[in-house]
This record gives structure tokens, C-alpha cells and sequence, in this order.
């Protein structure tokens, strides 16, 4: 079940970061004026619920993928229901994301949206280059 964790913290670096410790860091770099933070944080309130339980069905979804198949008796039919049932669940969680996303970069101006492009890009590197540390440290 290893795999699907960093998939789902990739998927969050990948989001714009908007959590409250990354808000802050977000509009410094980003330059937004009050008007801009204020829409974001209206943003953030308004997915939050959706997000929050999009979140809890994957985190369920893989954990009852993980118990069956640590059990040796479940049938493959139910192995196969249940990675449908975290991908479906994954896929939500992506389309929650990307719901909001929209609505943030709808908010920047396209010289906001460029230096957010460049964020993201260079998240998603740290990202990759410490998996890559995780995956060597953990072969040897």
C-alpha cells in the first residue's frame, strides 16, 4: 500500500498549496493584494467539507484494500471491488482538487498564475527527488 501514499502526497503538492501555513508563503511569492487573499481563503472555506470528506472515503477505500488483501481467503472479486472503489475514490479527491484549483487560479492575474506554474514545478521536483532519496535508501 506504500505506492498509494506518495501518489497522494503528490497529488497535494501538485494543488496549489493553500493550507494555512502555505497560504501565507503563497501570497509573499505571489504578491496578492487583500482583495485576492480574500477570495482565496472564500475558496478554501468552500471546498474545505468537500475536500475534508473526499479525503476520509480514500483514506477508508485503502484501508479496507490493504486488510483484504492481507487476508488470504478474500476473493479476488472483492480485491478487484475494492481497488475500484480507491480509485473511484482517488479520482474524486483529484476532480475536488482541481474543482478548486480553477477557481484560485481564476482569482490571479496570468503573471500570478506563471510564478504559481513555476511553484508547483519546482514542489513537484523536491517531491521527485525525495522519493527518488526514499527509494534508494529503502533498495540498499
Amino acid at each position: 500500500m506504500k505506492p498509494i501514499l506518495p501518489c497522494i502526497l503528490c497529488l497535494a503538492l501538485v494543488a496549489l498549496p493553500l493550507g494555512a501555513q502555505g497560504a501565507g508563503h503563497l501570497a509573499k511569492a505571489l504578491n496578492l493584494t487583500p482583495a485576492q487573499r480574500t477570495s482565496l481563503q472564500t475558496i478554501r472555506e468552500k471546498h474545505r467539507p468537500d475536500l475534508t470528506q473526499c479525503r476520509e472515503t480514500a483514506k477508508l477505500a485503502h484501508l479496507a484494500l490493504r486488510s483484504a488483501l492481507q487476508d488470504a481467503t478474500t476473493p479476488e472479486a472483492t480485491i478487484r471491488a475494492l481497488h475500484g472503489q480507491v480509485s473511484t475514490a482517488n479520482f474524486n479527491l483529484l476532480m475536488a482538487r482541481r474543482s478548486m484549483r480553477q477557481e484560485v487560479l481564476a482569482v490571479l492575474t496570468p503573471e500570478q498564475r506563471l510564478k504559481a506554474a513555476e511553484l508547483r514545478a519546482i514542489s513537484q521536483a523536491k517531491h521527485r527527488e525525495h522519493q527518488q532519496q526514499v527509494a534508494s535508501g529503502s533498495a540498499g
